[in-house]
């Protein structure tokens, strides 16, 4: 790790009073890490590496690979339509759409948190009470006759719905809880025993409280009481590195559906593109997950050729955007 890169982090910490964790790692070997500001500010409590962190939309990537389970053991596929899984899914959604439009963002299935609409993460309310929503199942009266966006395959558009759905879809295919699923068969076998779906009236120790840009108030009143198919998972900087080891040697999904997940189903120009409920370079060098919400800001890249790993965790809303920048943009220089 350069001495540049560690002036450029540290200065970023101060400018934005960054308050998380830091973490790169080439292969097995930690090249940096270094943790910031509090988990818990009012009674001084520091963030440490150990700390867990909520990913918000970080947790798509994570839903999507429980759906590939499924389509492992042979009871789903990528084509698997919404008419054939369940025959009250109509009216919110084109029963033509597929798993992999879900996967994909282009099922065109109406969406309760419409980021095309509402940027205001703060400030953002459902007719559901918060500590109502403990599953994904919890969330299907927000699509009660509600109209689809469009229909499936007309264009890319980022959807909280679709993942909310496909949560739903893992309950109903496997008979379990969600979280309960994606605990079994992804995060177990990706080694992230410190990562999990945990209720903000039952947080485990040394997890962060999130919150809002003030740093003042948590976030406890801002998000579902607990996470599901869209957001809402908590983890560490350590099982982040587990998890990218994890998934391109293998350990969550088959080899042939790994590759099919990390193809480029949507190009948002000449470089960036969309796999499966994951960022990507179109030319395969590099794969992100990210999250934004109330009380969270995330990122985490896997850069290929270098075997490289960068994630940023904060407990504070976007409190990740200009640690990430700076990071990113050192590198870049550096060559």
């Amino acid at each position: 790790m350069t001495t540049k890169l560690k002036e450029a982090i540290q200065r970023a910490a101060n400018n934005y009073s960054f308050s998380g964790v830091v973490a790169i790692t080439r292969g097995s070997t930690e090249v940096y890490q270094d943790s910031f500001g509090f988990r818990d500010v009012k009674n001084r409590l520091p963030n440490n590496p150990e700390t867990k962190f909520g990913i918000a939309s970080g947790t798509k990537f994570f839903t999507a690979l429980g759906i590939g389970r499924l389509i492992d053991e042979g009871l789903l596929s990528l084509t698997t339509t919404m008419e054939e899984i369940e025959v009250n899914f109509r009216g919110f959604i084109d029963e033509k759409a597929t798993i992999l439009n879900l996967l994909t963002h282009t099922s065109g299935v109406y969406d309760y948190y419409d980021e095309e609409e509402i940027t205001d993460f703060d400030n953002f309310f459902v007719e559901i009470p918060w500590y109502q929503l403990t599953t994904p199942s919890d969330y299907l009266p927000l699509f009660d006759n509600r109209p689809m966006k469009f229909r499936s395959d007309e264009r890319y558009s980022y959807s909280n719905g679709g993942f909310v759905l496909l949560g739903v879809i893992i309950e109903k295919v496997s008979g379990q809880l969600y979280r309960d699923f994606l605990t079994e068969n992804v995060l177990t076998p990706a080694g992230m025993h410190d990562s999990g779906f945990f209720a903000f009236n039952d947080l485990p120790e040394n997890t962060a409280s999130g919150y809002l840009e003030d740093q003042v108030i948590t976030n406890i009143y801002n998000l579902p009481i607990r996470g599901g198919g869209d957001g809402g998972m908590y983890t560490t900087s350590g099982d982040l590195s587990s998890f990218w080891k994890a998934l391109f040697s293998h350990k969550i999904l088959s080899p042939g559906l790994t590759d099919a997940y990390l193809k480029t189903y949507w190009k948002f120009d000449e470089s960036d593109g969309y796999g499966c409920g994951v960022y990507k370079k179109i030319d395969d060098s590099a794969y992100s997950i990210v999250g934004g919400d109330a009380g969270v800001g995330f990122f985490s890249k896997y850069i290929v050729k270098e075997n490289m790993t960068i994630s940023v965790l904060s407990n504070v809303t976007n409190g990740e955007e200009g640690m990430v920048k700076s990071i990113l943009r050192t590198l870049e220089n550096s060559g």
